[in-house]
């Protein structure tokens, strides 16, 4: 059988009740928190550049 994606694996780590998603997949909880700095660090910057642009 062909390995999960890390995406299907993630999905499923996530939505399973009966363990932690730690325990599930060792890695997503940081991955998910460093994705998620990612992303609302390019938001603040990507509005930072709009005000500057404005004026």
């Amino acid at each position: 059988m062909a390995d999960k994606s890390a995406f299907e694996s993630t999905k499923e780590a996530m939505t399973d009740n009966n363990h932690s998603v730690g325990e599930a997949a060792p890695g997503t909880p940081f991955a998910l928190v460093a994705l998620s700095y990612l992303v609302i660090l390019a938001g603040v910057v990507g509005i930072a550049a709009l005000v500057y642009w404005t004026f």
